[in-house]
């Protein structure tokens, strides 16, 4: 590929015969581009997609432009974002400018830069194939088990939140790994009841079993349950012969007439 010289004396562009020049000349006054060569057909395509396996949003900024690459929904296999190649120019003063294109691949290498080792990557193609997602996925969790082990060392030495940095406990929470150093505190509100601390949308309390979402205490069978059914002193209980009555005799006297002394 051909060059382009500056003469520093006259802040004249020299040109090689690679480049082109539009325009008049230095002195006409009217603004110069210096035109790069085409494009070879080796070179970058415009356009290249990055792909995520990480859970969390990112967001890089740059001359150029603030780009978010977002975090894999649940359920899904990756996210992508795809990126386009930019132009822009240099201003080489007394109206003279030097266009450039910053290639698709080239900002797409700069974003990633250290976010590979959270499962980003740029795909060889439109999308990612199972073999990069394996690649992507087996370093992050390299790099994330050694985040884990340090933040085991760091805990171990005086069971201080402070040395615990969100690097490491995100990297737990992402592998699914529990550790006392990665929790995360949640939200809490007051039962109406009795005031303690319940995590919401909670169905019954805890605390003094009060219906805090009927809808949802009865769809789980929680709540007032109606009493079961008990014996009756009329009801004998299963297994049990009736019992049997003597039938009524006039000449049969109470028992407790029958103790009573005579009387005079």
């Amino acid at each position: 590929m051909s060059t382009q010289f500056i003469d520093l004396q006259n802040m004249t562009p020299i040109l090689t015969p690679g480049f082109l020049a539009l325009g008049s000349g230095p002195g006409g006054g009217s603004r110069r581009e210096i035109l790069p060569p085409p494009a070879a057909e080796h070179d970058t395509p415009s356009t290249v997609t990055i792909a995520s396996i990480s859970d969390q949003d990112w967001y890089i900024s740059r001359t150029h432009g603030v780009y978010h690459i977002p975090a894999c929904p649940k359920g899904e296999p990756y996210s992508l974002l795809l990126i386009t190649s930019r132009a822009d120019a240099i201003d080489l003063g007394d109206n003279r400018r030097f266009p450039f294109t910053t290639s698709a691949r080239e900002i797409a290498e700069d974003l990633l830069q250290d976010l590979r080792d959270h499962g980003i990557f740029v795909c060889a193609g439109a999308r990612p194939t199972n073999a990069e997602l394996i690649a992507i996925r087996e370093r992050r969790d390299s790099y994330y088990l050694q985040l884990i082990g340090e933040g085991d060392t760091m805990w171990a030495r005086g069971h201080s939140f402070r040395e615990i940095s969100d690097l490491h406990r995100r990297a737990a929470i992402s592998l699914g790994i529990e550790r006392e150093w990665a929790y995360v505190p949640t939200k809490t509100a007051e039962c109406p009841a009795c005031g303690e601390k319940v995590r919401p949308g909670v169905a019954v309390c805890k605390h003094c079993h009060a219906i805090l979402d009927p809808e949802k205490a009865a769809k789980h069978g929680l709540g007032k349950e109606a009493p079961l059914p008990g014996p009756s002193s009329n009801t004998p209980l299963p297994g049990t012969p009736p019992p049997t009555h003597a039938p009524a005799s006039k000449d049969r006297v109470p028992v407790a007439e029958k103790a009573r002394p005579a009387q005079g």
